[in-house]
């Protein structure tokens, strides 16, 4: 099944597809909304998921779901959560440049997600997706990070890939990758609303100056620097984790390894911060939010955003 925001890019993409390759296979199509991808928001997710989760039980090998790049990490996420439980691949399929382009990635990519499906065939949501100079990599659709800037490449944190196409040569698993058991079932995404207006996502940068929470925000979910940490000496920073704290807001950290060893990350108990080891921040984030909304009345924890689903928290190993 093919599932994409716009009839005629997707249609173009597999006539472009079929005189490349030909088309041994019969396929189904879904719009199930017209967006740029820059202007996702709940509304999207949630109609996205119940799209592809009304197809899973159809009998299709596989299903590609067509999307822009801007915010592929989202969409890939909040479908890992919300299909966690699908007995079929999934496959996120974007590109670089328009289809026009002669330059576009779209073909590779989506002749890596089909190949996906057919010569590997395991159950989950991922991203094929080739970067200039690489072959293509299949990634896990929670582990990606966000683009960079200026930047049309698609990562996974720690490097933790699923596996590799290069070429026409047979797939080859990524030995570094390791992943956990679920360790619970998969999130509903019925509860998104256009925002999440119960979490506030901080970045740190010199001279942040932090603002005040708004009133309903439960939640924070504050990045690091590369090498997980955030200025502790700041007096806007420890003037709004106090206000945090004594509002009842949970401070979350993303970024951090385990085993932090740089000075400022020893104040992150005594302020109130919770670090979130192992996960993918944007995936901390749709994961967060899901929680939230699938039950409004009880707090989400740490051991709730660390309890493995659907490949997301990269395993420490010795």
């Amino acid at each position: 099944a093919f599932v994409g925001t716009d009839k005629g890019t997707a249609s173009l993409l597999v006539e472009q597809y079929r005189a490349r390759y030909g088309v041994p296979f019969e396929y189904d199509g879904a719009s199930p909304y017209l967006a740029l991808s820059e202007q996702s928001d709940g509304d999207t997710l949630r109609t996205l998921c119940a799209c592809v989760r009304s197809h899973m039980d159809k009998g299709y090998d596989g299903i590609v779901v067509t999307h822009g790049t801007d915010t592929l990490q989202y969409a890939a996420a909040a479908l890992s959560y919300a299909c966690a439980d699908a007995g079929l691949p999934i496959c996120l399929v974007s590109a670089n440049y328009p289809l026009q382009d002669a330059r576009s990635n779209a073909l590779a990519n989506l002749h890596g997600a089909l190949r996906f499906i057919r010569e590997v065939g395991v159950p989950g949501v991922f991203v094929p997706y080739r970067n200039e100079g690489e072959p293509l990599r299949i990634h896990r659709g929670t582990r990606l990070l966000a683009s960079n800037a200026f930047s049309d490449g698609v990562y996974s944190i720690f490097n933790a890939y699923y596996g590799t196409f290069d070429g026409e040569d047979p797939f080859l698993k990524n030995p570094a990758y390791h992943e956990q058991a679920d360790g619970r079932g998969a999130l509903c995404a019925e509860g998104l609303s256009s925002h999440a207006t119960e979490i506030l996502r901080l970045f740190p940068y010199p001279g942040n100056p932090y603002p005040t929470p708004e009133s309903g925000v439960r939640y924070v979910l504050h990045e690091t620097y590369h090498s997980g940490t955030t200025n502790t000496a700041s007096s806007a920073a420890l003037h709004f984790f106090k206000k945090a704290r004594e509002a009842g807001v949970r401070v979350f950290l993303t970024g951090v390894t385990e085993g932090g060893s740089y000075e400022s990350t020893k104040d992150f108990s005594a302020l109130g911060l919770v670090p979130l080891t192992g996960i993918a921040p944007i995936a901390a984030y749709v994961k967060l939010w899901m929680l939230v909304t699938a039950d409004t009345e009880r707090e989400v924890t740490r051991s709730d955003l660390l309890t493995p689903l659907a490949g997301d928290v990269v395993p420490c190993l010795d």
